[in-house]
């Protein structure tokens, strides 16, 4: 009873109570729910994980029975009874395959997991207890035919058999894991439909409960709702409560009722007070509008001033041209009341800004500005309105006729030139007057702003125009003004202070005089001569040369000279040109004909001595023959220094020629071992080869100068004796040889310039030394010739290495070439597709010397006839022949089509510069004429090499990054 009357007396209770029932009811069903839902994943997982791990189990006895199966077949197919590797391969699978069959034959639960077991475990002791031991034995026996004989009766289809049942069980398990995956989805979905409806049933009761309610509460709020709808009405009524309830709704009625009946009495005197009111609000409101209208008067005018006030900010705040005009006509449009406005630049460039107005308008009032109604603005410079109708697009929705003011001002500069026009536009709205005035007077502010944008323009142009001058020039020009500041560099300038990320414009002379000095070897003497010029004003020292340390060493000469402006003196302009490479030229210049001298007149004068004693004395046999052989040493000596100059001319006039065949480096090694070692005591020469790919494709002599040139250099500059090694070895795509002495080394500092031409380091060690410093020259020389490189790394006092690099050639090249000639009956047959007969002529020639049958057609059509018949083994093709038909790519695009001959290699030989494309069709590769004839000779033979000739490709030589 108590709790009865706890609820009725609150509203809020009777809800709470209700929250409450729904909460735990949607409590009880959640956790239900949740609890089902891990119950079926619980399952799921438990039995997936069965599943996915007998899965996982088979997958790796199906795996290691597959490599077991090719390792023997590649034993069988490629192998030798003496190279086991595939063997070992097979064999090393058959402990992990029967630790797969025991870990599967512990996880087994069904009977076809028993059945495959069983399979497994019988094809196992087959297979490695049975059949591949006896096959082994046979291959080696050499007994080949039997062991294929094994595999036709019966063998393979064993294995065949067994890899089916081992794929059909994996098939099963990844059905079984599907099935799983599909029922625990049912359960779920099950559980989802039942926790749904239990859902919407509980929504159902709630939704009768508070309906029951609201009808307890409904009647009551009516009739509350009807009384003071009648007194707001303005009836006289005294509500009485006749629910006699207990809760909110009772206290609330009686409340009203009391309340109904003290507006009862207190309305007779706020009738009095209202009629008083309405007089007083008669008046307030008379005031009210006058009021109103002056304030309206006001902030128009606060209007009016602030668009004037952002007009004047727009057109001040920037010297950016369409910055300013896009300001203009936004605030003018505002201030005006434009509904779009367009102004335009009468100059050259015919800018323009505008609002509401599309390109198409635009464009055309840009064409057509010296003719119509601008034209007559120009003439006339007096503001006009344009009456028109308004076009469907301006009408918008509106059906009835109106009309469109079309206002033209003219922008005028202070010489009464037209400058700009202005355009806007009201619909429905025209201009007045007293408007068109003081919009003319905002055109008058608009025309100084662009009058100053204008001498902008002007200024800015003199002065980038001067600065690109300026950059142009190959010296740092610097103008200081009179207190020694930077007024303008140029980007030379930049460089040589190393300021291209600094402003270096303004800087002050205390700031960029220590910024250069930093980077010279006198800085004193360097901030001395700068005094002298800037600020004692001493004009006879005008030259000065400082030399840069740091990474960039140069040599650098200062002219300065004073600028005036009438007798006035406004600054100084200071040039600095790099002077470096005459520096070292003549540098160079001295220590040639030093070195020149020396190594020339040295046997000189040994040849004049000696022969002067046997012109002169009578001389024993013996004694003439030492002499003899001395002259002809000191001959020999002069001969090679003056081929030496002569390389060195050839090479860089581009006219030393190379006869470029394969060769092995390594008796080419030997040979220079053998006449160098004779000519020593002090030095033990060692040469190891780590690799048998030792074929280059080189000059015989060219490639023995090298090697005799550095050897040479590793005895020479060992002068206290020491080992000397040769090592001979592959990296990547390359054959390197290394020559490594233990002499005096090389300074860090001098390694970049040892490959100039006559450089030689300057050391008193080496100065007693002879040599001309042409030696490396010719060696880099000889080297990027031969599509290699020299590099060198030292370390000082403990001797230098010297490494030579050329492309590798993968085997024996000539063995290859046979072997290609007598797999193809003795015929390799290139076809040449050229319509420049010299050209055709000079590449048969060196095709036919590496062995090559040629045919040559000059014709597009004749030769495509010719290489479906004869079905070369290369193709060579110009692209543009000279008879109108079909042309290269018309014979690359119609061979790759055909089955047979599409795996031809075509190499394009064309003065057409179009590698992409032509790679891109197929071709093999693209030679740009003119070209060396044996560059073709080589990508040929060694795109042959790569491929037998029964399709499959042979294993090339590959860098670190697995490129050919």
């Amino acid at each position: 009873m108590k709790i009865n009357k706890y609820m009725k007396e609150s509203f809020a209770r009777q809800f709470g109570m209700m929250t409450v029932f729904i909460i735990i009811s949607f409590c009880v069903l959640t956790i239900g729910m949740m609890m089902y839902q891990n119950k079926v994943i619980s399952t799921f997982e438990k039995q997936g994980n069965i599943l996915e791990n007998k899965e996982k189990m088979a997958s790796d006895l199906y795996d290691g029975f597959n490599n077991a199966f090719s390792e023997a077949r590649a034993h069988f197919a490629f192998g030798s009874s003496k190279d086991k590797t595939h063997v070992r391969n097979a064999l090393s699978e058959k402990g992990e395959i029967k630790r797969g069959i025991t870990k599967l034959k512990k996880a087994a639960e069904t009977t076809d997991d028993t059945l495959f077991i069983n399979e497994a475990e019988v094809f196992y002791s087959y297979y490695f207890d049975e059949r591949l031991p006896k096959s082994l034995e046979l291959f080696d026996k050499g007994n080949k035919q039997e062991v294929i004989n094994i595999s036709n009766n019966g063998g393979t289809a064993k294995i065949n058999q067994f890899q089916s049942s081992l794929k059909q069980y994996k098939e099963d398990l990844e059905q079984k894991l599907d099935e799983n995956h599909e029922q625990f989805s049912n359960r779920l979905f099950i559980g989802q439909i039942i926790f749904l409806g239990i859902f919407f049933l509980l929504i159902a009761i709630v939704f009768l409960s508070v309906r029951m309610m609201l009808r307890k509460i409904g009647g009551p709020l009516a009739k509350l709702t009807q009384a003071a709808g009648q007194i707001a009405d303005g009836e006289s009524i005294i509500f009485i409560d006749e629910t006699n309830r207990e809760d909110e709704l009772g206290l609330l009625s009686t409340a009203f009722g009391k309340m109904s009946k003290s507006i009862q009495e207190k309305e007779q005197d706020l009738n009095a007070q209202n009629e008083e009111l309405i007089a007083q609000q008669d008046e307030l409101q008379a005031q009210q509008i006058e009021l109103q209208a002056a304030l309206n008067m006001m902030k128009s005018r606060e209007l009016e001033l602030e668009r004037r006030n952002e007009l004047v900010n727009g057109i001040s705040n920037s010297l950016v041209k369409q910055e300013v005009l896009s300001s203009i006509v936004k605030t003018m449009c505002r201030l005006i009341e434009a509904d779009k406005g367009l102004i335009v630049s009468l100059d050259r460039d015919k800018e323009y800004a505008s609002i509401g107005i599309s390109r198409a308008g635009v464009k055309q009032i840009i064409d057509h500005l010296h003719d119509g109604a601008i034209e007559r603005l120009i003439e006339t410079k007096e503001s006009y309105i344009v009456r028109r109708e308004s076009t469907a697009v301006e009408k918008g929705y509106h059906d009835t006729v109106s009309y469109t003011f079309d206002l033209y001002i003219p922008v005028i500069s202070s010489s009464n030139n037209v400058e700009a026009v202005m355009i806007f536009t009201r619909y429905d709205k025209n201009f007045k007057n007293e408007e068109i005035m003081q919009f003319e007077t905002l055109a008058k502010q608009v025309a100084i702003s662009l009058e100053k944008i204008k001498l902008y323009e002007l200024s800015e142009e003199d002065r980038i125009l001067t600065q690109d001058i300026l950059n142009t020039i190959n010296e740092g020009i610097q103008l200081v003004d009179v207190d020694g500041s930077i007024l303008q560099v140029n980007k030379k300038m930049c460089d040589l202070l190393d300021g291209k990320h600094m402003n270096l414009t303004s800087q002050p002379f205390d700031k960029w005089i220590v910024h250069l000095a930093d980077t010279v070897e006198d800085k004193n003497q360097l901030i001395q001569f700068f005094n002298n010029v800037i600020f004692e004003g001493n004009e006879e020292d005008i030259e000065y040369t400082y030399h840069q340390t740091g990474i960039n060493k140069r040599v650098i000469k200062v002219y300065v000279k004073p600028l005036y402006r009438g007798d006035i003196k406004t600054g100084i302009v200071i040039v600095h040109r790099d002077i470096t490479w005459e520096y070292e030229v003549d540098k160079m210049k001295s220590e040639f004909v030093s070195t020149v001298s020396h190594e020339l007149r040295t046997p000189l004068a040994s040849v004049l001595g000696f022969t002067e004693l046997m012109l002169n004395r009578e001389l024993k046999p013996e004694r003439q023959k030492k002499y003899l052989t001395t002259i002809y040493q000191e001959a020999k000596r002069l001969t090679s220094l003056i081929n030496d100059f002569l390389d060195v001319q050839r090479m860089e006039a581009e006219k030393q020629a190379y006869d470029k065949k394969y060769e092995d480096i390594i008796p080419l090694i030997r040979n220079v071992i053998d006449i160098q070692q004779v000519q020593t005591s002090k030095h033990q020469i060692n040469l190891i080869s780590n690799t048998e790919n030792t074929m280059i494709l080189g000059d015989k002599h060219k490639i023995t100068q090298v090697i005799n040139n550095l050897l040479s250099n590793a005895m020479k500059y060992s002068p206290d004796g020491g080992d000397i090694g040769i090592t001979v070895y592959e990296e990547g795509p390359v054959l390197k040889v290394d020559i490594r002495d233990e002499g005096l080394g090389i300074p860090a500092d001098a390694i970049d310039k040892l490959f100039t031409k006559f450089y030689r380091v300057d050391n008193s060690d080496r100065r007693q030394i002879g040599g001309t410093g042409l030696g490396l020259v010719i060696v880099k020389e000889i080297m990027q010739a031969h599509d290699g490189e020299v590099t060198l790394t030292s370390e000082l006092k403990k001797g230098s290495t010297f490494t030579i690099s050329f492309p590798l050639v993968i085997g024996l090249a000539a063995k290859q070439n046979e072997r290609l000639i007598s797999e193809n009956n003795g015929k390799v047959n290139v076809i040449i597709v050229e319509d420049d007969i010299n050209l055709a002529n000079l590449l048969t020639t060196e095709l036919e010397e590496s062995n090559f049958n040629v045919q040559v057609f000059s014709n597009g059509e004749t030769a495509l006839n010719a290489i479906k018949e004869e079905k070369p083994d290369a193709i060579v093709l110009d692209i543009m022949l000279q008879e109108t038909g079909v042309t290269g790519w018309d014979i690359i695009k119609e061979l790759k089509e055909i089955e047979s001959l599409k795996s031809i290699p075509i190499f394009i030989s064309s003065a057409l510069d179009e590698k992409e494309k032509g790679l891109a069709l197929g071709a093999n590769d693209y030679l740009v004429k003119p070209y060396q004839p044996s560059k073709l000779s080589k990508l040929i033979l060694q795109t042959l090499l790569k491929k037998d000739w029964n399709g499959q490709i042979m294993v090339p030589a590959k860098d670190e990054n697995g490129a050919d």
